[in-house]
């Protein structure tokens, strides 16, 4: 028998340890967009990475309207709700290293392994694919709160 989600706690725990979520957008032929992505998750709002040029965000600058959903087996969370583009430089910063730890944190616990960098920047910031985490004209954090919040 599987234990469901019961509270937004068990919730919050579920979010911090699955590494995929479905994030949906809507286009301005009014078509639906969605993508896999990392994210993390803090005081029930969503934040995606991202590139500034991304679909995601062009679509999300015409369209604020965006969903999220998170599943494992039969545990699922689905949240509707706005999202917008963080516009705070040092929120920027703190959400991107936010990202970087949770995603280390899950690779080291998936591996027993303890402070491997997954996520490794370089001299330059960049990752492991050249792309320039904590530079804000190329990067972006979508936020995602939510207006309506379903889990089982």
């Amino acid at each position: 028998m599987v234990d469901l989600l019961k509270n937004l706690a068990d919730v919050a725990r579920f979010m911090e340890n699955e590494w995929i979520a479905s994030f949906a957008t809507v286009d301005a032929e009014s078509k639906p967009h969605v993508v896999p992505v990392w994210f993390t998750y803090e005081k029930d709002i969503v934040h995606v990475q991202t590139a500034r040029k991304s679909t995601k965000t062009r679509n999300l600058k015409q369209n604020s309207n965006v969903a999220v959903a998170v599943f494992k087996g039969e545990e699922a969370v689905l949240i509707q709700g706005v999202g917008k583009i963080i516009a705070d430089q040092g929120e920027f910063v703190r959400l991107t290293q936010c990202h970087i730890d949770k995603y280390n944190r899950l690779f080291n616990a998936a591996r027993g392994t303890k402070g491997v960098e997954y996520i490794k920047l370089d001299e330059q910031g960049r990752d492991n694919m050249g792309v320039p985490l904590f530079d804000s004209k190329v990067r972006c954090v979508i936020e995602v709160a939510p207006e309506k919040l379903r889990f089982w």
